[in-house]
């Protein structure tokens, strides 16, 4: 019975190493080190000499046969890859340096091929294993393998540790993005000019865990479903949102109303004026092209469900942008001692979902009643209510206040949004209104001047 191989192919990985030894300098040379690892070739001589290939292309040393050859020979590698003659055999048997990245994307597919048989045994030996795991427990980690298999079919990338050489070489490559792409926010926009301002150059930074905090009635589902709705067209990235209070159909109306600026109203009461109803289909059915957005309305939905409808969006779509959740003390929490270490729980999941997938999630959460019995009731994070494990897993907490929730003479539309923790760059406050529905930019220093006229005429600033 003859044993069956994993996949590769010698003639490609011998192809590549004779390419770079025959143009080192060119662009398609440089492109092959950002492809591949030593690990990515099977030959074991063959990641020897990738290895040292890689080595001395990060620190601009010549690289041809001769120079490469020395370099084994210093580190007594020279006769286990075969010696000055296997480099020169190599070299004379390669097709062409042109076709270099070519014969990578060969080396490449045979090394992700390796690697998802490797995380198949190690499904198949997890769930065969008695090690005190229940079922659902191996099947969420079965999950995160699948959400490792695709990541690593996509960047190449595998999870662990890794050499700080690997870390630079992706955050160089994540740093020339940025600059020869300069339309390109640093991070993820919101959509509200004025507060993408205060969050500037990073914007919201992927990874990262967002909670906005508010009381009842001040706007927080409507935030949530703005910076979904930014997210979705504007940053033309999947946004997935878990709605615990509102039905699906509630959420979609409240979309409409906001991306149209259209008093949703007319859907209940009729309209006067047909091209309101025209303008409000054609922004619905924008939304609906964009095949970015995604909502769950499942009650009393649990981190599981949440972790396991982002995965699966993230597998179809490729990218998620944000994870959107309404809100936290509606979701099914773990048993535990306390409901501070319940709800912990979830936080600690959110924050390693974002992580993760790369994106932004967004959790909202009721504040303590208590705040209210205070003078100046704008919103801080030790609110929060049924957990103080927020403020140390968000990486950003937003609070909104609206003044015109406790004074009718007030103008109801004037809000605050307090941005009171941010772990990569400033804090502040910026100044919006809520109309219809939906939230707008205002000029900044006039309500800002209005604000405190108001705050400290009635001791509350």
């Amino acid at each position: 019975m003859s044993m069956i191989l994993p996949p590769h192919n010698l003639e490609a990985e011998q192809s590549v190493i004779g390419s770079i030894l025959l143009d080192a300098q060119s662009e398609s040379a440089q492109k092959v080190f950002t492809m591949l690892k030593p690990e990515s070739f099977y030959n074991r001589a063959h990641q020897t000499i990738f290895g040292v290939l890689k080595d001395m292309s990060t620190k601009n040393q010549t690289i041809d046969g001769l120079t490469v050859s020395d370099k084994l020979e210093k580190r007594s590698l020279l006769q286990q890859v075969g010696g000055f003659a296997y480099l020169m055999e190599i070299v004379k048997f390669t097709p062409s340096s042109a076709n270099m990245v070519a014969y990578a994307c060969v080396v490449r597919d045979s090394a992700m091929e390796r690697y998802g048989i490797a995380t198949a045994n190690q499904i198949t030996a997890l769930l065969y294993a008695r090690n005190g795991m229940s079922t659902r427990e191996k099947f969420e980690s079965i999950q995160t393998l699948f959400s490792e298999i695709t990541d690593h079919v996509k960047t190449g990338k595998r999870r662990g540790a890794r050499p700080l050489g690997d870390v630079m070489a992706d955050w160089l490559d994540e740093v020339d993005q940025r600059f020869s792409d300069t339309t390109r926010t640093r991070g993820i926009r919101t959509g509200i000019p004025s507060l993408d301002e205060l969050l500037q150059p990073k914007g919201l930074v992927r990874g990262s865990l967002m909670v906005i905090g508010a009381r009842p009635k001040m706007g927080k589902t409507t935030l949530y479903s703005q910076l979904a709705l930014n997210c979705a067209l504007h940053e033309n990235l999947p946004a997935v949102l878990f709605s615990l209070e509102m039905p699906d159909k509630q959420i979609f109306e409240r979309m409409i109303g906001q991306s149209s600026g259209i008093n949703t109203d007319i859907f209940y009461c009729g309209t006067d004026n047909d091209s309101d109803f025209a303008y409000a289909n054609a922004k619905a059915l924008e939304m609906v092209e964009s095949g970015n957005l995604f909502v769950d309305d499942t009650p009393g939905a649990s981190l599981s469900h949440i972790i396991a409808e982002s995965r699966r969006i993230k597998r179809q779509c490729g990218k998620v942008g944000m994870v959107l959740v309404d809100y936290l003390t509606l979701m099914r929490a773990e048993k535990a001692d306390r409901n501070d270490l319940a709800y912990g729980i979830i936080t600690k999941g959110l924050k390693n979902l974002a992580k993760e997938l790369d994106c932004i999630v967004v959790l909202l959460t009721q504040l303590n009643r208590d705040l209210e019995k205070r003078v100046n009731k704008r919103p801080q994070p030790s609110d929060s209510r049924d957990t103080g494990q927020i403020e140390q897993d968000c990486d950003y907490w937003l609070g909104i206040y609206r003044e015109g929730a406790y004074d009718e003479n007030a103008n109801q539309q004037d809000t605050e949004l307090l941005l009171r923790l941010n772990r990569h760059g400033r804090v502040g406050v910026v100044f919006v209104e809520q109309k219809n529905g939906a939230i707008y930019d205002c000029d900044q220093s006039q309500m800002r001047t209005k604000a405190e006229a108001a705050s400290k005429k009635q001791g509350r600033f």
